[in-house]
């Protein structure tokens, strides 16, 4: 017989839910809304909310209408100004983690630190992010250590992308503190709790499974880190966007199968996906 072993940590995260809900209560009112980039990364939702009249375009250049959408990821604030100056009612949904870590860079920044962040260079809560200090470095790989770590500086300050993996983030540290000249360092954590209670519950799902399907967008940044340690303890690990690509899996040759998602997935799929196993 087989087994079904589902994650308690599963779906929307606060922060998404807020954005989505809120998103569609603004639908219904203006019909149509303008953001930069999607609002949140899952296809499934996209589409859904394209339908209803969200327009999402790539650029502030390419904007048209008279609303704007702030997403989960944030803005940064020279980006917010260019666009209340071409008329725009604009409202922000950016993730209030996200919203906290903004004002604690304009806070660092205002007493003269050193900003680093780790995480990805080209990840839209990060490129937000650096928009509110001055002097600022993202670090993504330990080569980037390269550009910083013969200056002599005063006050470092240390913070990194919500979705970050703890442990991830702790070993980048450590190099940070071995190789930059700094005479003080401030380290905070800024990584979101719900992510990584949602890795911890993972890894013991994956323990556990014969075969662990991790639900949620192929560019959702939290999902393809939960991905990537499931898979560390379970070689038959899924990263599943799509029914179909359900299709392409040899159910039978599993007995346990665990069942986790990123935080931007949408809980009529997660059902979807387990009656679509309950089948077999």
């Amino acid at each position: 017989m087989k087994e079904l072993l589902v994650a308690k940590n599963i779906g929307f995260c606060f922060g998404v839910k807020r954005t989505i809900e809120e998103t569609e209560k603004l639908l219904e009112k203006f019909s149509s809304l303008s953001t930069i980039g999607d609002i949140v990364h899952n296809p499934i939702i996209i589409e859904k909310l394209k339908s209803k009249g969200l327009n999402v375009y790539n650029s502030i250049k390419e904007l048209k209408g008279k609303y704007f959408l702030i997403r989960s990821h944030g803005l940064s604030k020279k980006e917010i100004e260019k666009i209340k100056k071409l008329g725009f009612e604009i409202f922000d949904l950016t993730c209030p983690l996200v919203k906290r870590i903004h004002n604690l860079v304009e806070n660092l920044n205002e007493k003269g630190y050193y900003i680093i962040i780790i995480g990805n260079k080209n990840h839209p809560e990060v490129l937000g992010i650096k928009g509110y200090g001055k002097k600022i470095n993202i670090i993504e790989k330990k080569r980037d250590f390269l550009n910083i770590k013969d200056k002599k500086m005063e006050k470092v300050a240390v913070i990194g992308q919500t979705t970050l993996n703890f442990n991830y983030f702790l070993d980048f540290v450590n190099d940070i503190i071995n190789r930059v000249n700094a005479n003080e360092f401030l380290v905070i954590n800024t990584i979101c709790k719900v992510t990584e209670e949602r890795e911890k519950e993972g890894i013991e799902i994956a323990k556990k499974s014969d075969a662990v399907f991790v639900l949620g967008g192929k560019k959702s940044s939290n999902t393809k880190k939960l991905f990537n340690i499931c898979k560390k303890f379970c070689a038959n690990t899924f990263h599943i966007e799509k029914i179909s690509d359900l299709s392409k899996i040899n159910l039978d040759k599993f007995k346990k199968i665990g069942i986790v998602s990123g935080t931007s997935t949408p809980h009529f799929f997660i059902n979807e996906v387990i009656e679509y196993i309950k089948k077999f």
